[in-house]
């Protein structure tokens, strides 16, 4: 009985030892020179891709990286550091959220991209990550380095001011940007807008918002808006 328990044990530890993937795209599981991967460090939350929130992407995998096979094309993922710090010697713990980074990269069929950022030494080194948060995405076949754009704080603007914490609805596949879904996609008629009873003031933090909002549009909803904006 014994010898049968250390041989599943030892077998759940080769399982759990395999690198863990996720799917991201719709219909039948691909071979691997057919999508594209990323790789995202353990440390990194994702946030969005292509404007939307995936919760399988964050599954928890421990320690390990989390590979996602995504179809090849263009992606923009936001993610941020997250990650636990021992205080005084395990007494207590401190949870540091760095800033959002907006990585943007295409990939083709049979390519690897892995996510990558500075690497913190020590908690006052992730905290600065909370203000500047050093990243790029990496093809680790060719070296191809891709520096991040700056997000957003992790605190949400437009929660704080309008008092709400909705999130844009939860995706269960992703499509490369550009591209088209079937059925295609008819758009949404923008209306006009009804007379505001109040006007956001002229700030840095209105204009925040508005960028936050805007990193979180479809190609297709940022036509369809500007297209309004025009009228």
């Amino acid at each position: 009985m014994r010898s049968l328990f250390v041989l599943a044990m030892a077998c759940l530890l080769a399982a759990c030892a395999q690198q863990p993937h996720v799917q991201l795209y719709s219909g039948s599981p691909l071979p691997e020179s057919q999508i594209l991967t990323l790789v995202v460090p353990s440390e990194l939350e994702i946030r969005s891709i292509n404007g939307q929130p995936h919760s399988a992407a964050n599954s928890m995998f421990g320690a390990s990286d989390k590979r996602l096979h995504l179809q090849p094309g263009a992606y923009q993922v936001q993610a941020f550091y997250k990650n636990g710090f021992d205080i005084n010697g395990g007494m207590s713990h401190e949870l540091v959220r760095g800033r959002t980074a907006i990585f943007n990269f295409e990939g083709k069929a049979g390519e690897t991209w892995r996510l990558e950022f500075e690497r913190p030494q020590n908690l006052a080194e992730a905290r600065a990550f909370e203000t500047e948060f050093p990243a790029w995405a990496m093809n680790t076949r060719t070296g191809e380095r891709i520096e991040a754009e700056a997000g957003n704080r992790n605190t949400s603007v437009l929660s704080a001011m309008l008092g709400t914490s909705e999130v844009a609805p939860e995706a269960t596949s992703v499509a490369p940007l550009g591209a088209v879904t079937e059925p295609a996609a008819q758009g949404v008629p923008l209306r006009s807008a009804p007379t505001a009873t109040a006007a956001l003031p002229h700030s840095d933090a209105t204009l925040t918002t508005l960028q936050q909002m805007w990193n979180l549009l479809t190609p297709e909803s940022r036509a369809a808006f500007l297209r309004w904006a025009q009228q």
